[in-house]
């Protein structure tokens, strides 16, 4: 052998398609591959290995190019990472890590992505005890999240549900929490449409977007609550609270659906995958409270499922349920009489929430579901025409008047103790000789007093000391102001204003 021969290479593994069918192929080769490596072919294409046996390896393209027999494969050593978190704040990517906000590209950190990462363990975690405020009445007072919970947020199309996710979004500025919307298959002009609305309001400054569209392949689509997770975590190992948003996880159960099909692997109940309880689950348990060995922070999950009323017993949405802390339902029917939210409270439940709130919230919760199921009790006991007593009907009007307070507008925040001030008033006298429709014409004038009068200052400053007999007795001081309050009338707009509105 020449004494100058150079020296040989490091052997690299390849792998070559010996059958594909649209984005699923199969290859022969790559004896160390594993289940979740990133495989590369050598015109810089994609692909994720999805399952191993003896003869062949099944394999999933990530990007939009289509395998053909005889390309060859090799193993990603890199795999996909993330973009430094600085930088990925206020921007829009794809599962893969590319942006797709138009706002330039960027060079990727260290951090990689991890596919096969298992839900930390009980040692990791503490007890969920602080409340995740939205700025919602209805949310904050009936059904209360905890950072680190799991709350289904599901129902019917056009009921309000991208409004309100816009809200809670939009409702976290200032509060040190990072917002993570994901969005599963959701069609291009939505996400855009998302995206749009919450730069013009200002909450892009906290926020990152994952999107895979409708547009974009049934692989990448399924990875997306993957790499979603994964920058929760980014976030969490450093001290950051974040706030998770799937949107939608029903869409990315029919997406695995045709994937399986396409695979060929036996169908379970409704054609999804045998394993599609165990697909949702290890990203669900990914959400939590954790202790100092994961950062000290939380990651509050919001899995969302757009279905009808006739199919929310159905396998995903129930799967959902029974993986997740409690759940709200939207109805459109609701929607179209104006409400806003569109939540049906007797139908939703939170299982960890209460144990955050505040114990004068806790205790104004308590009596205010239980006004609102007297109400619908005597509502319906009212439409046989029998004849109703004074007490009776002062009970009607406190429900109907307990309904308006807890609905509000769109793009508006009502913080937690106004909201406990503003439901106090139904256990004291103000409302004893007004009726629903004074409520209807005074309410924004109630809310304005009540967030800029000296004497509404001083009560909301003794919330959290207090319990609600004295927060009534200090309410029953200002009373008269508050009328007078209501009686003035609402400064006229400009004209500048009216035209913009």
């Amino acid at each position: 052998m020449p004494k100058n021969s150079s020296k040989m290479s490091p052997a690299v593994e390849v792998g070559f398609v010996v059958k594909a069918q649209d984005y699923l192929f199969y290859l022969e080769g790559l004896p160390s591959v594993r289940i979740e490596d990133i495989i590369i072919s050598e015109k810089g294409v994609r692909a994720i290995v999805t399952a191993l046996d003896h003869e062949k390896i099944e394999a999933l393209m990530l990007d939009r190019e289509r395998p053909s027999p005889g390309d060859s494969f090799t193993i990603d050593k890199t795999g996909i990472h993330l973009p430094p978190q600085v930088r990925l704040i206020g921007r829009a990517i794809n599962p893969l890590g590319v942006p797709i906000d138009g706002k330039g590209s960027f060079q990727m950190g260290e951090e990689k992505i991890n596919f096969g990462v298992i839900a930390p363990g009980v040692s990791s975690r503490r007890i969920i005890s602080d409340q995740l405020y939205t700025g919602i009445t209805m949310v904050d007072t009936l059904l209360p999240i905890g950072k680190g919970q799991r709350e289904l947020i599901f129902g019917e199309p056009r009921s309000g549900k991208a409004s309100f996710l816009l809200d809670i979004i939009l409702n976290q500025k200032g509060k040190s929490i990072i917002c993570l919307y994901v969005a599963i298959g959701k069609a291009e002009i939505d996400v855009k449409k998302f995206i749009n609305d919450l730069s013009a309001e200002g909450g892009l400054s906290y926020s990152v977007v994952i999107a895979a569209t409708s547009s974009d392949g049934a692989p990448l689509i399924s990875i997306a609550p993957s790499v979603g997770c994964s920058v929760a975590e980014y976030f969490v190992k450093s001290g950051h609270d974040v706030l998770m948003i799937f949107d939608d996880l029903g869409l990315h159960a029919k997406y695995l659906r045709e994937i399986g099909l396409l695979s060929g692997r036996v169908p379970g109940r409704e054609s999804y995958p045998a394993d599609i309880f165990f697909a949702h689950s290890h990203l669900v348990e990914r959400a939590g409270n954790f202790n100092e060995k994961w950062g000290n922070a939380s990651i509050t999950l919001l899995p969302i499922i757009e279905t009808d009323m006739e199919n929310f017993t159905a396998l995903i949405p129930t799967n959902i349920m029974s993986m997740t802390d409690g759940h709200i339902l939207f109805s459109a029917s609701l929607r179209s009489q104006g409400q806003y939210p569109a939540i049906d409270p007797e139908r939703s439940v939170t299982r960890v929430g209460h144990q955050t709130q505040r114990p004068l919230h806790k205790v104004l919760a308590d009596k205010i579901r239980s006004l609102i199921a007297i109400y619908h009790e005597l509502e319906r006991f009212g439409r046989f025409g029998s004849e109703l007593t004074p007490e009776t009907q002062k009970l009607l009007k406190l429900g109907m008047i307990a309904i308006e307070l807890l609905k509000q507008e769109q793009l508006e925040r009502i913080d937690p103790s106004i909201q406990i001030i503003l439901l106090s008033l139904l256990f004291s006298p103000f409302f004893d000789d007004k009726d629903l429709e004074f409520v209807r014409k005074n309410k924004s004038k109630i809310l304005r007093y009540f967030r800029d009068s000296p004497e509404a200052k001083l009560i909301g400053n003794k919330i959290l000391t207090i319990d609600l007999d004295s927060l009534l007795d200090n309410l029953k001081q200002s009373l008269p102001n508050l009328e007078k309050a209501c009686r003035t009338e609402s400064t006229p707009q400009s004209n500048s204003q009216s035209q913009k509105l």
